[in-house]
């Protein structure tokens, strides 16, 4: 018995299917986040500028100096966020709400009272806020 062929390629089912998959990707929040979105669009950039390219020297070189500047400007953009990322660890990872609940979980096990929710504007009819005391150690 002969084994039926296999079925042509089809380019446009290989990017259906491609694009099904890439909708179930979901890149991680935070600093690497970020970069992987803006190194996706370099590499987009890119891909057009090699699209692009033809046998007019005045056309070729500008689409590589706008691609030469779109990189060093990513290069740049990395390079600052990866040192936030080293002072700030907590907030490169975090976005957002998710950084303030972490700061609020934080406060409490550290023992302080929950935050409470206060009107933004003072009444200067009333005296200042107390401030809050920390918790006193069983040794003093």
């Amino acid at each position: 018995m002969s084994e039926p062929s296999p079925a042509p390629f089809d380019p446009a089912d290989w990017i259906k299917r491609l694009t099904e998959s890439y909708r179930s990707v979901r890149f991680p929040r935070g600093v690497v986040g970020k970069t992987t979105h803006g190194m996706l669009a370099l590499f987009g950039i890119w891909g057009v500028i090699l699209w692009r390219w033809t046998d007019s020297l005045a056309t070729d070189a500008g689409l590589l100096a706008a691609g030469l500047v779109a990189s060093g400007i990513f290069i740049w953009w990395v390079k600052t966020t990866q040192a936030f990322a080293e002072r700030n660890p907590a907030q490169a990872i975090l976005d957002g709400a998710e950084f303030i609940e972490y700061k609020k979980f934080e406060a409490q096990v550290k023992g302080l009272p929950p935050a409470t929710t206060t009107v933004l504007t003072s009444d200067p009819s009333k005296p200042p806020p107390s401030f809050i005391e920390p918790p006193l150690l069983d040794n003093e």
